[in-house]
């Protein structure tokens, strides 16, 4: 069985400041088939990950692709596509602060 492609040590960071405020949308550091997530914490912070200008939301009774958490003290790893240019927003719930350090990659 193949070993599984280790995430580069030199993959851009993007650092993006969350509040209860969507951030603004920004494009991801890089192009891959993988994206890393961490949050810095202390709270969990909700993504939206796609092509154009994105909003993120939080989550509500309708289930949206704008609303991935990532939990504080966590790091999430996500595919996607790995050619397209790609733009991320992320939001907190009311009062709620995160800082999430975004790469982009092949790998976990």
């Amino acid at each position: 069985m193949p070993q599984p492609i280790a995430f580069s040590a030199q993959s851009k960071t993007l650092p993006v400041s969350v509040t209860a405020t969507a951030s603004d949308s920004a494009a991801l550091p890089g192009k891959g088939s993988t994206v890393r997530i961490v949050n810095e914490g202390p709270n969990v912070a909700f993504v939206s990950i796609g092509t154009g200008a994105q909003v993120a939301t939080l989550p509500n009774a309708t289930p949206t692709a704008t609303s991935t958490p990532v939990l504080p003290g966590t790091d999430i790893s996500l595919t996607i596509p790995a050619a397209a240019v790609l733009n991320v927003s992320a939001i907190c719930r009311a009062s709620g602060t995160a800082t999430l350090d975004i790469q982009v990659g092949e790998g976990l």
